[in-house]
């Protein structure tokens, strides 16, 4: 496929395949790819990730019917398997994007998957991750560095105690933060103590008691306070340990397995999830979805399947 579009200037003009290819991409084309020199195609793969950042609206504008844009995917998942942490200043630039940005570009991989990349690349930048998650911002991109510092708490043993010493800094900065200020969101706030009870990180219950009282914490995350203070010494709640995928080809295979890229090369998943027919009845018609209106990726589809329309009617 020819994409009328105007390519960065790589050094290696075989990356542009990515430009061509959705998550189905073959696995030698990927190969040959990570063949070429590792300097230069690091350098390659942020001006894939810088890209997308700088012409996020033309690309969007751009997109065809049936092009799946998959680059800045493609770009990621080299980069981790080139163990490219000198790439992580452009990561950290993605996270600074709005939630429009995000929505569009990542959808659920943002709650699911994304922590994974952060965790390989910046797991040494913790002060970097910190200063964006104290920052306004994109919550979910926010709690996403609270999930790398949980997964290297339980991962890498010998850095517990400097995991929990950050969750310290973290904390003080937000109790220091005055009720109005748009960083300390409950949501997010929550969702980390939520991380907190998983680790078993006992030691910040004052803290954790200070936030529950000034009311940033919901009991629909982790419980109210009693059953945080009960959980968080509980061995049953420690080790929760999420799935680091081993290589570039777990990353593709696995994206096989997401929604869209079922309904479009699976088709039993297809005949399995497409509306059922009554027999000799007519077809029932969904409800046309004008493209006019903008539709938010995590919107419930207006196709009726009550699936999320990133998920279902826009793939």
């Amino acid at each position: 496929m020819s994409l009328n579009i105007d390519f960065p200037n790589f050094n290696h003009p075989e990356v542009r395949v990515f430009y061509e290819h959705d998550l189905s991409i073959p696995k030698e084309t990927v190969e040959q790819i990570l063949q070429l020199p590792r300097k230069t195609l690091i350098e390659d793969m942020e001006s894939i990730l810088m890209d997308v950042m700088q012409r996020d609206e033309f690309l969007r504008s751009s997109e065809d019917e049936d092009q799946w844009w998959s680059f800045h995917f493609h770009a990621l998942w080299v980069l981790v398997e080139l163990k490219a942490v000198e790439a992580s200043p452009t990561l950290l630039k993605l996270l600074k994007q709005d939630d429009d940005f995000s929505s569009y570009w990542w959808g659920d991989y943002s709650t699911e998957d994304l922590w994974e990349i952060y965790y390989h690349l910046a797991s040494d930048k913790l002060e970097e991750l910190k200063e964006i998650l104290l920052a306004p911002g994109y919550w979910v991109h926010r709690i996403l560095l609270s999930r790398v510092a949980e997964q290297i708490f339980l991962y890498q043993p010998e850095r517990q105690q400097e995991i929990l010493n950050w969750y310290h800094s973290v904390l003080d900065a937000f109790l220091e933060m005055e009720d109005e200020d748009e960083a300390l969101d409950a949501d997010l706030i929550s969702s980390m103590i939520g991380g907190l009870v998983g680790i078993q990180a006992d030691e910040l219950l004052p803290k954790i008691r200070a936030l529950y009282e000034r009311g940033f914490i919901y009991d629909g995350f982790a419980g109210n306070l009693e059953t945080i203070e009960a959980d968080i010494k509980n061995p049953k709640y420690r080790d929760r340990k999420r799935d680091l995928k081993e290589s570039i080809h777990d990353r593709y295979q696995d994206a096989m397995k997401w929604h869209g890229y079922q309904m479009k090369y699976n088709e039993d998943y297809q005949k399995q999830h497409s509306p059922k027919q009554s027999s000799g009845s007519l077809p029932t018609p969904e409800p046309a979805v004008r493209k006019s209106e903008k539709i938010g990726r995590n919107e419930p589809c207006p196709c009726g399947s009550g699936k999320k329309y990133k998920k279902c009617c826009l793939e």
